[in-house]
């Protein structure tokens, strides 16, 4: 259990700071300063003519398919709490924005497990198509009809660019302190369903199925956590196919980020649940199709945890400084905000 807790804390300082923090700042302030008005008068007609949703939910959208998992239902979650998207357009469009960045598939999956960014290219590609179609599909029975929050202009949206850096930043912090607690905890129960030997158990179980030892092996932890399964699929030699199913399924401790991210959406667990699953098998059966024309000139099962993350994924050291940096910068600026409304 304590050494589960160590796992969490370092994957929270390699991979989950560095590579979602900005993001969620970066959807959040968006919003709040009228950035997605204008990005959203760009994609409003995509977003209105596939997805029959409101045009500022472009630039969310945009932002969830490259930042990664739970960036999305953040930025969805900011435009339905300012009143700019609609709550069945909300729900709508978490059910299928949520998926793994590039930053992760190409960098650490692709890069730093398979030692080939082709490889992590071709999964994020499969994330994408299957996300695209997901989304046709729940949106599908939303009728788009102009409202008030679409006619409100850009300039009357946009609040002072310190107020909006502010308000972005520590809306942002206070969802990756809460990303990282549920990870941690995850992590400290995988570590304790180890020590009473779960997984044996449950490998020994899918052993009567006659399935190969590989996927036996990382079945549970990519049915648990995403980044586990991945570095397990690698480990055991699984299929690629499997990692891909990793990344549609997203992994329970991403299912409950998302619960704790958009819990003013109200969201039909069930129904989100049966839509990662459907994500996962989807992804999984383009992944297969693409590597049967595709064989990386290097296929190596390279050995991967969380203390040896390759250096572009960023550092535990680095990832506190960043939040510290914020903190800081988040104080001196109300400071100087109170300041001058005191002159």
């Amino acid at each position: 259990m304590t050494n589960g807790a160590l796992q969490g804390l370092l994957y929270c300082g390699n991979i989950l700071i560095p590579s979602l923090f900005p993001f969620m700042v970066l959807s959040s302030f968006a919003v709040k300063s009228g950035l997605s008005d204008i990005i959203g008068n760009i994609l409003a007609p995509l977003t209105k003519k596939i997805f029959h949703i409101e045009g500022c939910a472009g630039a969310i959208i945009l932002i969830g398919l490259v930042g990664g998992f739970p960036v999305g239902a953040k930025g969805v979650t900011t435009l339905y709490d300012e009143k700019r998207l609609k709550l069945e357009s909300a729900q709508a469009v978490t059910m299928f924005l949520v998926g793994g960045g590039p930053g992760f598939i190409v960098a650490v999956i692709g890069n730093a497990l398979y030692r080939d960014i082709f490889t992590g290219l071709i999964l994020w590609g499969c994330q994408l198509v299957t996300q695209f179609f997901l989304g046709i599909f729940s949106c599908r029975k939303l009728i788009y009809k102009p409202s008030v929050s679409d006619d409100i202009s850009y300039k009357k949206n946009e609040k002072a660019l310190s107020t909006s850096i502010i308000e972005a930043t520590e809306s942002g912090i206070r969802g990756i302190i809460s990303l990282c607690g549920l990870v941690i905890i995850f992590s400290c129960m995988y570590g304790l369903l180890e020590g009473l030997k779960f997984n044996d158990t449950f490998e020994n179980i899918l052993k009567l199925i006659c399935l190969p030892e590989g996927i036996r092996k990382s079945i549970f932890p990519v049915i648990w956590e995403v980044t586990r399964g991945c570095n397990t699929c690698c480990l055991n030699a699984a299929p690629i196919w499997l990692i891909s199913f990793a990344l549609g399924w997203g992994g329970i401790c991403v299912h409950f980020q998302i619960y704790a991210l958009a819990e003013k959406l109200h969201i039909s667990k069930l129904k989100f649940t049966l839509y990662r699953f459907a994500q996962g098998i989807i992804s999984a059966v383009l992944t297969y199709i693409c590597f049967l024309f595709y064989n990386p000139a290097q296929n190596v099962y390279t050995s991967f945890s969380v203390p040896s993350m390759h250096p572009g994924t960023g550092s535990f050291t680095g990832s506190i400084a960043l939040i510290a940096l914020c903190i800081v910068f988040t104080a001196s600026v109300s400071q100087s905000d109170k300041s001058q409304r005191m002159r």
